[in-house]
Parts: C-alpha cells; sequence; structure tokens
C-alpha cells in the first residue's frame, strides 16, 4: 500500500487507486489506519483539488468511507494533511461566487465531509475564514451555504442521506452549543431551518430504510468493473449499520432540541416562538404524526 503515494502523483490512475484505498479501510478497520495513516494523508494531499470533478467523485469514496468507519479519527487525518482546509476554502469561494470556483456538485462534496466533521469534533471548525481578496468566510456564511446548496444536495442516489446529513449539522447549532455565532445565526434562520428539518422527516423513513451510502457508477467512458460486485454491495450493507447519520434519529434528535430550547433561550423563548410560529408549530405536528 505504501506505493499508492507515487501512484497518486499520476491521476491517470485515479480511480482504481481510490476504490483500492477505499476497500482497505472498509476491510482494514482501525489495524489499517493505525498503519497507514500517514501514507493516507500523503495520497489525499496529492489528489484532493487536484483532479476534476469527477475524480473528486472517486476521492470521495475514500473520504465517506474514512468518516463513517472513523469520524474523529477521521476528522483529525483530514485536518492534519490540510484535507479540510482545502475543502473550507472552495466553499467560502463558492459562498462568494468566485469565478474559479467549484461547481456545486464539488461543493456539496466537500459540504458533507466538513458536517460529518463538525458533527464528531465541534472544536475542529475553523472559522472565520479570510480570503486572499478580503472577504471573510465566517460562521453565518458556513451554515448560509448549507442552506442554500440543501436542494443541490438532495441530487443522486445518496442525496436523502446527505439531506439529513445537513439536517443533523444545522440542529447541532442550536442551543445548547459551544459556538455562540453559529447558536445566533440558527436561531435567526429558524423559519427555513424548520421546513428543512420538516422536508427531511417526510422523505425519510423513520428506520432509514430508504437512505443509500455514497457510491460512484461508472461513466460511458470508464472501465465497467464487474468482479466481486456482490462483495462490495455487502460492505456498503455493513457500513450502513456503522453510519451514525444514519442510526441516528432525526425526529427524536429534533424533538430533544425543542424540549430544551425554552430553558435554553429563558425570557427570549416568547419571542422566537412568536417570530417562528408557522414553522414551528408544523415541525412539531410532523414530529407527532412519526411518533404515532
Amino acid at each position: 500500500f505504501i506505493h499508492t503515494v507515487e501512484l497518486s502523483k499520476d491521476f491517470d490512475h485515479l480511480m482504481i487507486l481510490m476504490r483500492v484505498t477505499e476497500h482497505y479501510i472498509i476491510l482494514g478497520g482501525a489495524t489499517f489506519l493505525n498503519d497507514h495513516a500517514t501514507t493516507i494523508q500523503s495520497v489525499l494531499s496529492n489528489v484532493v483539488g487536484e483532479v476534476r470533478p469527477r475524480g473528486t467523485a472517486y476521492i470521495f469514496l475514500v473520504i465517506e468511507a474514512l468518516l463513517r468507519s472513523f469520524p474523529v479519527e477521521g476528522g483529525v487525518l483530514l485536518n492534519s494533511c490540510g484535507v479540510l482546509t482545502t475543502f473550507m476554502e472552495a466553499c467560502a469561494s463558492s459562498y462568494f461566487d468566485d469565478e474559479k470556483c467549484e461547481p456545486d456538485r464539488v461543493i456539496v462534496l466537500y459540504l458533507a465531509a466538513l458536517a460529518r466533521v463538525t458533527l464528531s469534533r465541534p472544536d475542529t471548525l475553523q472559522l472565520p475564514l479570510k480570503l486572499p481578496s478580503g472577504a471573510v468566510f465566517g460562521e453565518e456564511e458556513f451554515i448560509s451555504l448549507y442552506m442554500g446548496k440543501f436542494q443541490v444536495a438532495g441530487n443522486g442516489a445518496h442525496g436523502l442521506l446527505y439531506q439529513k446529513l445537513w439536517a443533523l449539522l444545522l440542529l447541532s447549532f442550536y442551543p445548547p452549543c459551544q459556538l455562540a455565532s453559529c447558536r445566533n445565526t440558527v436561531l435567526r434562520k429558524s423559519k427555513t431551518i424548520f421546513n428543512i428539518f420538516i422536508g427531511v422527516l417526510k422523505n425519510v423513513h423513520p428506520n432509514g430504510t430508504n437512505l443509500l451510502s455514497y457510491e460512484v457508477g461508472c461513466g460511458d467512458d470508464e472501465e465497467s468493473i464487474y468482479i466481486g460486485e456482490d462483495l462490495y454491495e455487502a460492505l456498503l450493507q455493513g457500513q450502513r449499520s456503522n453510519d451514525i447519520i444514519i442510526s441516528t434519529s432525526l425526529h427524536e434528535a429534533v424533538s430533544t432540541k425543542l424540549n430544551i430550547l425554552p430553558n435554553e433561550l429563558g425570557q427570549n423563548y416568547q419571542e422566537f416562538c412568536l417570530a417562528e410560529n408557522d414553522a414551528l408549530q408544523q415541525l412539531k405536528e410532523v414530529i407527532l404524526n412519526i411518533e404515532g
């Protein structure tokens, strides 16, 4: 596996290299990660932000496998080699509509990775970020980008999974939350965010059976790989049971946060309810229907 660092410098081998690395992470588990963390960092540092969108899709086979299996350790690994900074800088460029920014399908992948990492380790979130243009990408811009790209995140077979992931991230910023600027931003934008929660709760089965893990199909100009397809599908099914995004009950998490809000907001709670009354009532009704 140590030779993958050299292979990662030649993007002609990217597709097979990412698939091989993904399988190593899934099958090798913690032992593999402990033995080869530095190699994985080097490989990802060589390819992230350096390839076309199709190549990024393959890179995210590795990123997803890493963060599904090792939410905390994977985040630390990505942060240590600068990959998270690359993600954040690209997201900032997208928010400010930089002419050289990545397309939405790439930004959605970057935001998904940042969401997984932030949910596991909120202190990993390194904001504000100052761009060379002088613009500042802070917590409010970060949250607004998730809200603005939410519909795009729903594209593809894994779209519902990503929308649930983003809903859980937005929910995590509600009180109690140590990130004061994030907390204040979601409270101000609750009408839109509550509607996001409502949409996800209505579309995602309570047991998560319609949530599909991230996959990449072969394009028309790529060589299809049929050998081992059944084994690969079995591996992904096993990964589903380890994915905290799938196993977490969104309606229970939302209900818990709503029950905490009166104490957290104190005398400001009534004002909050008046401002967000319609969306708040609809959200409560959806939760009651699910709990049946």
